[in-house]
């Protein structure tokens, strides 16, 4: 398939989601019992023609989607509008472990799985909870302990141990505990195996302890921005935002120095903010190493923004076609970072760094 043409389809599920027929929806969930979850970190991870994708089904506008999930042969493909359909394999479910792990994890490629044994946050309280986020209030008190957590991968690796871990979660407490609770997590996995874990969280005020998640085996860390501009960031995030913008490059320059260069990562959000805005703010961070995620908006039924529109396909190709380029003249690649960065599938920087071109189409 044309590269080009292979973005632009990946651009169009990554924003707007797929729509499932009942039928096919019943057949996988048997060996998917999350298939229907909603949410950005439970959406549905496959791959199209070499290239990792994260779609939605589950959500609104998912029902809505041009594009529709079709049986073909053995397997599945998507169909677009017009008929054109393109092969999508689905990744295989985690083997079980009978433990708490089994809620927790998803595999997010054949090699990455996302860890999140965090599912509360701070921040998600009335007048305080990002606009975009989807984490679903609970009445849960806490986070699984991390101990539990350890014996839970320990015994997934005993099974399988060809994965990354992506570990991150909701904010628990403050960005100071958090960074704590995930260093205690990743001492007790460096106990069994030396698999590359990327962390993603807030930074802490404290940022002597980003050297000590760096000292307990964490391989990079991705700490992310989401909104450049900082009148519109206390708008969109008005908990989040008391971590301020100075702080987060003060954050990122400590960071590289303590990870290295191409180790650390921010998301930005397109849709909901200046398209110029993020490929201006994707010149500041690369400029001191770290790798910009450029993540499409999405209106999904449980976030405070449910009636805006998604982001619209064409802007994240415009975006993403320039942050490619960015991060060439940079000398720096989504490859040099393992674990989310590297697997690409909420995003189309790989796509275009590869295809070594400035062009959205």
């Amino acid at each position: 398939m044309d590269c080009f043409k292979l973005a632009q389809i990946k651009a169009g599920l990554l924003c707007l989601g797929v729509n499932v027929d009942r039928e096919i929806g019943e057949e996988l969930v048997k060996a998917r019992p999350y298939f229907y979850d909603k949410g950005f970190v439970h959406a549905v991870n496959a791959n199209i023609a070499g290239s990792n994708v994260c779609v939605s089904v589950a959500e609104g506008f998912s029902g809505r989607s041009p594009y529709h999930l079709r049986k073909r042969g053995n397997g599945f493909a998507v169909e677009d509008e017009s008929g054109n359909s393109i092969p999508i394999v689905l990744f295989d479910d985690l083997p079980k472990t009978d433990t708490v792990i089994d809620d927790l994890a998803r595999p997010h490629s054949n090699n990455v799985i996302s860890l999140w044994p965090s599912l509360v946050c701070c921040y998600d309280r009335p007048g305080m909870k990002c606009k975009f986020c989807s984490i679903k209030p609970t009445d849960k008190q806490g986070v699984v302990p991390a101990e539990e957590v350890v014996g839970g991968m320990r015994a997934l690796f005993a099974k399988t141990d060809k994965y990354a871990i992506n570990l991150g979660g909701g904010t628990y407490l403050n960005p100071d505990n958090m960074c704590d609770y995930l260093t205690e997590i990743i001492k007790g996995i460096r106990t069994f195996t030396d698999t590359p874990i990327s962390v993603e969280m807030a930074p802490p005020s404290d940022l002597t302890r980003l050297s000590a998640l760096h000292a307990a085996g964490a391989s990079s860390l991705i700490m992310n921005l989401e909104v450049a501009d900082p009148v519109l960031r206390r708008e969109i995030c008005p908990g989040k935002s008391s971590i301020s913008y100075e702080h987060y490059y003060e954050s990122y320059r400590y960071a590289v120095g303590v990870f290295g260069r191409g180790k650390i990562s921010c998301v930005l959000i397109a849709g909901i903010q200046p398209k110029e805005d993020i490929v201006n703010e994707c010149e500041k961070l690369t400029d001191i190493g770290v790798i910009p995620t450029i993540i499409p908006f999405k209106a999904m039924d449980d976030c405070l923004y449910r009636d805006r529109g998604n982001c619209d396909p064409d802007e994240l190709l415009w975006i993403s076609a320039r942050v490619g380029g960015i991060l060439r003249r940079k000398g720096l690649s989504p490859q040099m970072q393992e674990g989310c960065t590297k697997c690409g599938g909420c995003s189309l920087e790989t796509n275009y760094y590869d295809l070594n071109s400035d062009d959205p189409v």
